[in-house]
């Protein structure tokens, strides 16, 4: 039996995530990427059920354009004021940690391990709004805070249910030198 080079280098792949040592839980993890429902939006194509392609198809935007914002938010700091006042800094690292600091006295601080990007409304690479938060399902509760973009301006909100709201601007900066600490 010939192997393919794709299928050559999957099967390898496979044998090393398999040995590898499980690591933490990261938006950057394979489970996490697009390739598995685009798999199945092509199984479903072939197999001729219509309805349950197109359904995946719109996952699979929804996935991509998650994406595309995680990869202007990762790896940086905004920091600014909430459009309801609140000064809010959020750093947001590659490695899916993150740390938040909220309000005047007291200061609300707040870290985490994961993030995700969450219903993303997604026009442009300039032009979108989406929520952040530390929990792929929303309704488990946690951390949460919205952002937008409008061209290279960038804004910080509230994230409530699936609306962003009280947008503020904020400055994106590097975020290394905290994602070092965390």
């Amino acid at each position: 039996m010939r192997l393919t080079h794709a299928a050559t280098t999957a099967a390898i792949i496979g044998l090393i995530a398999a040995t590898a040592p499980v690591a933490q839980a990261s938006p950057l993890s394979a489970s996490d990427s697009c390739a598995p429902i685009q798999k199945k939006v092509k199984k479903a194509k072939r197999a001729g059920k219509k309805a349950k392609a197109k359904r995946l198809r719109v996952r699979l935007n929804t996935c991509r354009d998650a994406a595309k914002v995680r990869s202007a938010l990762a790896g940086y700091t905004f920091t600014g004021t909430r459009g309801d006042g609140e000064p809010v800094s959020v750093t947001l690292c590659d490695n899916g940690k993150w740390h938040s600091r909220t309000g005047y006295t007291p200061v609300a601080l707040s870290t985490g391990d994961s993030w995700y990007v969450l219903n993303p409304d997604y026009t442009s690479a300039t032009k979108w709004v989406a929520q952040v938060g530390e929990n792929k399902d929303p309704r488990q509760g946690g951390w949460t805070t919205g952002f937008a973009r409008a061209g290279d301006a960038f804004q910080i909100g509230t994230a409530s249910f699936d609306t962003v709201t009280s947008l503020g601007p904020v400055t994106r900066s590097s975020g290394a030198a905290v994602c070092a600490t965390l």
